[in-house]
């Protein structure tokens, strides 16, 4: 862009001039009364006096809609009348640099994705909430030159600055207003690109006219409804919507029932900086189409939060047709994945008994404690206490109860514990210890009902690779591990005889114990030479 890096210099020397006037968060606002304020002085011809100057500021800040960014008149003289080169600024400048920290923002990378959308010609497109695309919002329709654009702001401050950076555009339109309502607008569009609000707790009334209340996915049913025929809708949800019970099952079918599902894409964690929600990528269509497209992407940086983030780049790449996806009952793409998988295919072809492991283990969570006692008489298993191979048991929280009370909760040698939540997957087997044990809410039990089941087998196939990748395609929603015990129970195992099951665990445990002392020998070894030498110094 011409004289680009002049433009962010004095940008810059701005935020340095009013530095101590005002907050972070004003600055965006300061610095677009200030450019509003140059433009009408630069038109009027006679001269203007300080006091005027300072009124005129005043009637700006309050058409922006913001307080008055300069309470002291002669402060606000001073900066003004030193200001050099601010000319340079423009409106993109002021909604794309001015609080890119403060306000989320639709990485550049994930709206050239979004831009496939496009068509050659024209098309009446709708940008709602058009400030969060501010790192290509000009881009957009100035290469899209044909099209007709509406671009929506709920904030009275963004709608005004959005007015000025298009004044005089017939192909664009800025509209107050809120999506989250019913009949926002009564036209329809062929083209919709939407980073609706989500995270919040605020949700909208009971009596909303809408399927879930929300405002992420009210957003998905509202702007579906302002589709043309042959209309897309690319917007931007948590991944909730993809496996959600309840109104979120119920929005996901009336999606699959008025229109066609064209795209399904799992973002990768950390493109959002106010965000650490896992982020799906939806591409909803008034068209027909039998198939649905199914991505995973990753970034092109490891760490595209504190890297920045160049280019999405697709790992994995399928489709499932959409007659297909209806009879799952959700849009769980890992299980997709899963079931096109190289390991998976050559688990369903192989001979090996299967069965699912509900029918031969009972599934539970286990009990919230709210209160921990440094000498309770009952041990709770925490997350922090399964480690890779073991429990460990010396650094247990306790809860002091009547046995009684949690008798549904006590754990029992050969119970199998994986993490409800967390960060990591990790699998261990218990041993009943001198006192009882039950295991937190934050942690998963699995229990063999018969003599069908070796959970130290069933643990040996956790930690394998195809393991793994089933207990991760029954992990719900974030970036953070979140699994439902429930979706284990769906999971199928393999089930050899109990004797060959057995012959493999107790392999696996001698084989363990030999590692174990290896480790331990050569620990003792170490830390024996070290303090050898030590010595020596």
């Amino acid at each position: 862009m011409k004289n680009n890096k002049k433009r962010i210099d004095v940008l810059y020397s701005f935020f340095n001039a009013i530095r101590g006037n005002n907050a972070p968060n004003e600055y965006q606002s300061t610095l677009a009364v200030l450019k509003k304020l140059l433009d009408i002085h630069s038109e009027i011809t006679d001269e203007v006096s300080d006091d005027d100057l300072y009124e005129i500021m005043r009637d700006v800040a309050d058409s922006f809609g913001v307080a008055n960014p300069f309470p002291d008149r002669n402060r606000f003289i001073n900066i003004y009348r030193t200001l050099q080169g601010f000319e340079e600024v423009t409106w993109t400048d002021i909604i794309e640099y001015g609080d890119s920290r403060a306000k989320f923002r639709v990485p550049e990378a994930l709206i050239d994705e979004m831009e496939k959308n496009f068509i050659d010609g024209f098309q009446e497109v709708l940008i709602p909430e058009a400030e969060k695309f501010s790192p290509c919002l000009e881009r957009l329709i100035m290469t899209h030159y044909d099209s007709h654009f509406t671009l929506t702001s709920m904030e009275p401050f963004y709608y005004k600055v959005l007015t000025e950076m298009f004044l005089g555009n017939d192909m664009v339109d800025v509209i107050q207003t809120s999506i989250y309502k019913y009949e926002f607008s009564s036209r329809k569009f062929d083209l919709i690109l939407s980073a609706p609000v989500f995270g919040v707790r605020d949700k909208a009334e009971e009596n909303s006219t809408f399927i879930c209340r929300e405002y992420d996915l009210i957003a998905a049913e509202n702007l579906a409804l302002h589709l043309n025929s042959e209309g897309i809708l690319s917007i931007i949800l948590p991944a909730r919507i993809t496996f959600g019970g309840g109104d979120v099952k119920e929005l996901r079918e009336f999606l699959q029932s008025m229109y066609c599902i064209k795209e399904i894409a799992d973002l990768p964690s950390g493109i959002f900086e106010n965000t650490g929600v896992r982020i799906y990528l939806l591409t909803i269509t008034t068209g027909r189409t039998d198939e649905v497209t199914i991505k995973r992407y990753i970034a092109d940086t490891e760490n595209p939060r504190k890297d920045g983030l160049n280019k999405l780049i697709v790992q994995d790449d399928t489709f499932v047709l959409e007659d297909e996806l209806t009879d799952m009952g959700d849009w769980n793409i890992d299980r997709i994945f899963e079931s096109q998988d190289e390991d998976w295919t050559k688990f369903q072809e192989s001979g090996v008994k299967k069965q699912e492991l509900g029918t031969v283990a009972s599934i539970f969570r286990g009990k919230a404690v709210n209160k921990k006692e440094l000498n309770g008489n009952i041990g709770v298993v925490n997350i922090s206490n399964i480690g890779e191979y073991e429990i460990d048991y010396s650094g247990l929280d306790h809860l002091d109860e009547e046995e009684r009370k949690i008798t549904n909760y006590l754990l029992k040698t050969g119970d199998l514990l994986i993490p409800a939540r967390g960060t990591a997957i990790r699998v261990a087997i218990f041993q009943e210890q001198p006192y009882p044990c039950i295991a937190s809410s934050n942690v998963i039990v699995i229990r063999a009902i018969d003599n069908s089941l070796s959970t130290i087998f069933l643990k040996l196939f956790f930690d394998s690779p195809l393991g793994r990748k089933m207990l991760v395609t029954r992990q719900q929603g974030t970036t953070v591990m979140n699994i439902s015990y429930k979706e284990l129970n769906n999971i199928e195992i393999p089930l050899p005889s109990i004797e060959e099951q057995e012959s493999i665990a107790d392999e696996y445990l001698k084989e363990l114990e030999i590692y174990k002392k290896s480790i331990q020998e050569a620990d003792n070894r170490w830390y024996s030479t070290l303090s050898r030498l030590q010595g020596r110094i």
